[in-house]
């Protein structure tokens, strides 16, 4: 009797256990992939902290830097291009985005090209590629676009799997470094979780801490993070993100060490106000040529060129611009842009000045011109290039030389300053820039 008496109270107590475990509700917290809704995003960030610049001294000078940035747009999902990070994609219509930042008293303001009111958004493992396919961005215009917490980036964020009341899931690391955006990163620690649901409004936390490399710089980023996601429309409707980031000094960037806030708010539009079916079938699945490339235009001059995404500016002064190739965090080359004063029309600086000038230029440098010749050009441009040999603080070196001469009298000269065992990794991306220079009419 005892025994059964026993046995009847276990059965109620595991009996109790699966009623309450069954009675525990679970939510669906993702998005559909396959639902062609359009959304309107608003962004705004504010940023404070100190600019790092390199002194004379071993400490690095520190600037205030104060940044606001804003962002209107529409905004469409396209189908998956792959897993992971590929499978996140859309298209953007953009109404504004500015950005304007305040370094020690000095002002920057930055309006998105006028132009690109259309933007593709690919999900790449290293933060999203934004690309038009028929105009170029400038660095200015990717700069503006990228930011942490990016919605798309935080719908690959979401849980795959139901949820339940306090649960807790991670974030996949490509997901993780997607969201912070960081080239190669080393830790990736993200996690979500489920705070409290009311009137079909789940509250979401994320936090994590994402280290690693961007643009040959250490890079570290704290994040803590509160997302709203409507369970009736299925959809993310708000995020409010604090970003803690610190970030050495680089070749082709100061360092710094700045608190951001990211905040977004979402809404579903009606269909007839979104963005149409005919706009999204003529995006292909695979990125264009053109995604890989940015457009520099001079502030100084009347000119403007194109380069692979790796090349970043460096410096853009009256008398010379310079830009530095940076691949997996290693400077491969520098170079030197200058304008040449002009000839008459139709004419340019002699071959054979220009070569005269360079082994003037390198002096005990030089060991030996390597090659000097005409190169073809595609656009009625006059190119001489010329390849020389040499040593610099016991690095063996390669510098590139180019004059670029237009038919009416303008003239411009490249350096490429390569160490020859980088060479073979430069692999005639100067010759591409040099061809791409236009000389612009005018300005009236």
């Amino acid at each position: 009797m005892l025994k059964m008496k026993v046995a009847a109270i276990l059965i109620a107590a595991v009996s109790c256990g699966l009623n309450s475990a069954l009675l525990a509700e679970s939510f669906k917290i993702r998005e559909a992939d396959n639902e062609p809704r359009s959304f309107r995003i608003s962004v705004q960030v504010q940023a404070t902290g100190t600019l790092k610049t390199p002194s004379k001294e071993k400490k690095p000078t520190d600037l205030p830097l104060e940044l606001q940035a804003s962002m209107d747009y529409i905004e469409r999902r396209l189908p998956s291009a792959g897993r992971d990070a590929r499978a996140w994609r859309s298209v953007r219509i953009f109404k504004q985005a500015h950005s304007k930042v305040v370094v020690k008293k000095q002002t920057t303001t930055i309006q998105i090209s006028p132009q690109l009111f259309q933007v593709v958004a690919e999900g790449n493992r290293s933060g999203l590629v934004f690309y038009n396919s028929k105009v170029l961005l400038k660095r200015s215009d990717l700069d503006l676009l990228t930011i942490p917490g990016d919605p798309l980036c935080l719908q690959a964020a979401l849980p795959t799997q139901d949820v339940e009341l306090e649960e807790t899931w991670t974030v996949p690391d490509w997901a993780a470094q997607m969201f912070a955006g960081i080239e190669a990163a080393t830790t990736t620690k993200l996690t979500g979780k489920l705070l409290s649901v009311k009137d079909n409004q789940a509250t979401l936390q994320f936090t994590g801490e994402v280290s690693g490399a961007t643009a040959g710089a250490e890079v570290k980023v704290i994040l803590n993070g509160t997302a709203i996601f409507d369970l009736k429309q299925k959809m993310l409707t708000s995020f409010k993100l604090t970003q803690q980031e610190q970030r050495s000094i680089s070749t082709v960037s100061p360092g710094m060490d700045v608190t951001a806030t990211i905040q977004w708010k979402r809404s579903l539009l009606p269909t007839e106000k979104g963005i149409p079916d005919n706009l999204v079938v003529g995006i292909p699945l695979d990125p264009p040529p053109i995604s890989k490339l940015l457009q520099f235009q001079s502030k100084h001059w009347n000119v403007r060129l194109q380069h692979d995404r790796n090349w970043h500016l460096f410096q853009e002064l009256p008398e010379v611009t310079v830009i530095r190739l940076v691949e997996s965090g290693s400077l491969i080359s520098q170079c030197n842009i200058a304008k040449i004063r002009s000839a008459r029309p139709g004419e340019h600086v002699p071959p054979e000045q220009f070569e005269k000038d360079i082994r003037t230029s390198l002096a005990d440098q030089l060991s030996d011109i390597v090659d000097a010749g005409e190169v073809p050009s595609d656009n009625g441009n006059f190119i001489f290039r010329v390849i020389a040999a040499g040593s610099a603080t016991d690095l063996e070196m390669i510098w590139i030389y180019y004059l670029c001469a237009n038919p009416d009298g303008r003239q411009v000269s490249f350096v490429f300053a390569v160490e020859r065992a980088n060479l073979e990794v430069l692999n005639d991306r100067d010759l591409a820039i040099v061809k791409s220079l236009e000389f612009l009419p005018a300005k009236k």
